[in-house]
C-alpha cells in the first residue's frame, strides 16, 4: 500500500514537492477581464503609420494634435498586418 502525505502549508498543498495553489474563496465582485485586454492600435502619426500600444488619448499628449486613429486590434500581429496592407508605404495624412 502506497502512503501519500499531504502537508497544509500557507494554503498551499505540497504532495511530493510540489505545491497546488489552495482554491480560492469565491468572491462576488464581477470579473474584469475586458479591462486587461491588451489594445494595439494603428495611428497616422504626422505622415507615417505606427502601432502603438497607447489609446488616443494618450497618444495626442505624447505626440500632439497631429494623431489618429487608423485601426485598433487584440493582437499586435494583426495590427501590423492590418498597417502593412493598407498603408504598404506607411504613409498617411490625418482628416483632422
Amino acid at each position: 500500500m502506497k502512503h501519500v502525505i499531504l502537508a497544509l502549508c500557507a494554503g498551499a498543498l505540497t504532495l511530493s514537492g510540489v505545491a497546488l495553489a489552495a482554491p480560492r474563496e469565491q468572491s462576488h465582485a464581477p470579473v474584469q477581464l475586458a479591462y486587461d485586454v491588451q489594445k494595439y492600435y494603428v495611428y497616422c502619426i504626422g505622415d507615417e503609420t505606427s502601432v502603438e500600444q497607447w489609446d488616443l488619448e494618450q497618444m495626442k499628449v505624447r505626440r500632439g494634435s497631429d494623431v489618429c486613429l487608423l485601426y485598433e486590434n487584440t493582437s499586435a500581429s494583426s495590427a501590423q498586418q492590418w498597417m502593412d496592407k493598407n498603408f504598404p508605404t506607411h504613409e498617411c495624412f490625418c482628416d483632422n
